[in-house]
């Protein structure tokens, strides 16, 4: 009798355990992610986490042990970063622009960004949407390698450029966008979206001159458009972001003279608010 309590108990215990037993092998540093993704081939799915983030906590209980999960993922690299370690999980929520949780990167063994995913999703919702996020990296990756026979369709240059930028990869999204604002025979509109693509990776990177002279050059050819307008009004914030109210006012006045009709005079005006009344 109490042998078979003891293995009714266990029976139990085990069913409790299941769960967490089945569940995939989260390492906790990058350079041991790498390893094993360069090793294997594989992509590596992080988990940017905190332990204030009750959303997090649920992927943990009801997403991670599912049979979907572990199936969807036996091929992947899984790696768990806290963002506010103060080390290496933080420096990584910097690096790629973590702003909420839960948020999922999807790295290529080199660390670019094959993907990204926020927000929480029940398990079968989750594996969707990652298996969407692999299916539009592999065709990325496909475009990559056939780019040398498409240089005449500047619409997909462009596109794989602002990929390459959108992946954390700005150095070889650079002298694409280039390309395309300096190639004759490029579409007037193509050619102003790369020069805004160029000019908000600059931006981005805080390389200002760099961004503030491709938008000279960008209005130097064209006047009109909606590319146009974004860039006018990034040239205020790159102002703004360097401390001269002047200049960034003086944009967006000329902005609102240039542009009487534009989308975008709601948001020129929450920025001028923010300068101050003028002295």
């Amino acid at each position: 009798m109490f042998l078979t309590r003891r293995i009714v108990m266990a029976a139990l215990l085990l069913a409790a355990l299941a769960p967490q037993l089945s569940a995939g092998t989260w390492l906790k540093t990058v350079a041991a992610a790498q390893k094993v993704a360069k090793e294997k081939n594989q992509l590596i799915l992080v988990d940017m986490f905190a332990d204030w983030c009750g959303w997090c906590h649920r992927f943990e209980r009801e997403v991670f042990p599912s049979a979907v999960f572990q199936e969807a993922t036996s091929d992947i690299v899984l790696l768990r970063l806290d963002t506010e370690d103060g080390a290496e999980g933080t420096q990584i929520a910097r690096k790629y622009g973590i702003t909420q949780l839960p948020t999922f990167l999807l790295l290529a063994p080199d660390m670019t960004v094959a993907g990204t995913i926020r927000g929480y999703l029940p398990p079968n919702q989750f594996v969707s949407v990652l298996k969407e996020t692999r299916s539009s990296y592999q065709k990325f990756m496909t475009d990559m390698k056939k780019e040398s026979s498409f240089t005449s369709d500047h619409a997909r240059r462009l596109s794989l450029a602002k990929e390459f930028a959108a992946r954390s990869m700005f150095e070889k999204a650079e002298p694409r966008l280039k390309a395309l604002t300096t190639e004759k025979g490029v579409p007037a509109a193509i050619r102003d979206e790369a020069f805004f693509e160029l000019s908000l990776g600059y931006a981005m990177q805080r390389r200002y001159d760099d961004a503030l002279n491709t938008i000279k050059s960008m209005t130097a050819l064209s006047r009109r458009g909606p590319h146009v307008e974004r860039a006018r009004m990034m040239a205020g914030q790159i102002y703004m972001q360097q401390g001269n109210v002047q200049s960034a006012r003086a944009e967006f006045q000329s902005f609102r003279k240039a542009f009487p009709d534009s989308p975008l005079l709601r948001d020129i005006e929450v920025l001028e608010s923010r300068l101050g009344p003028a002295k």
